[in-house]
């Protein structure tokens, strides 16, 4: 399929990699400043430590993941689209990891002050729950889209 919007297609896929790329490298980098920060999760004498440790390694494992796996959907879905296949299986499956790491990582990141100040309150946004809920949604339309055109592709 080499046609004016495969390329259109493949151009915006590329800018939407280097993106996810940026915003990785942007993750360590806030991350590696948060480690070394003079008051950080590290000086804390009291409390539960596994939260500190939670909240920042789960905010950089998520977060990483989290853009590892967009990167993955949108290769296996220009290379799906190259071979003349719409919608393939397999990202239903990597939606639905997209909706975990992003509420973990973002639930994770929103809580960040938990690292600087001993006494914070555990928050959860509602914009987390909110755009987990359509990344949940998105894999239910497109799962809906993978069997139509499955069942499309018998009939013909």
């Amino acid at each position: 399929m080499k046609t004016k919007g495969f390329k259109t297609l493949t151009a915006i896929t590329a800018l939407a990699i280097f993106f996810c790329v940026v915003n990785a490298v942007w993750v360590c980098v806030l991350s590696h400043n948060v480690y070394t920060a003079e008051n950080n999760f590290l000086t804390f004498e009291k409390g539960p430590r596994f939260i500190f440790f939670s909240v920042f390694y789960g905010r950089l494992i998520f977060q990483l993941l989290y853009n590892a796996l967009l990167i993955t959907f949108l290769v296996k879905q220009l290379t799906a689209i190259k071979k003349g296949i719409l919608f393939p299986r397999i990202n239903v499956t990597i939606i639905y990891l997209i909706a975990a790491c992003y509420f973990i990582g973002n639930l994770c990141a929103d809580n960040t002050a938990l690292l600087y100040f001993e006494n914070n309150p555990l928050i959860i946004k509602d914009s987390t729950i909110i755009n987990t809920l359509l990344f949940v949604i998105f894999a239910i339309i497109y799962n809906i889209a993978v069997k139509v055109s499955e069942e499309n592709n018998l009939t013909v």
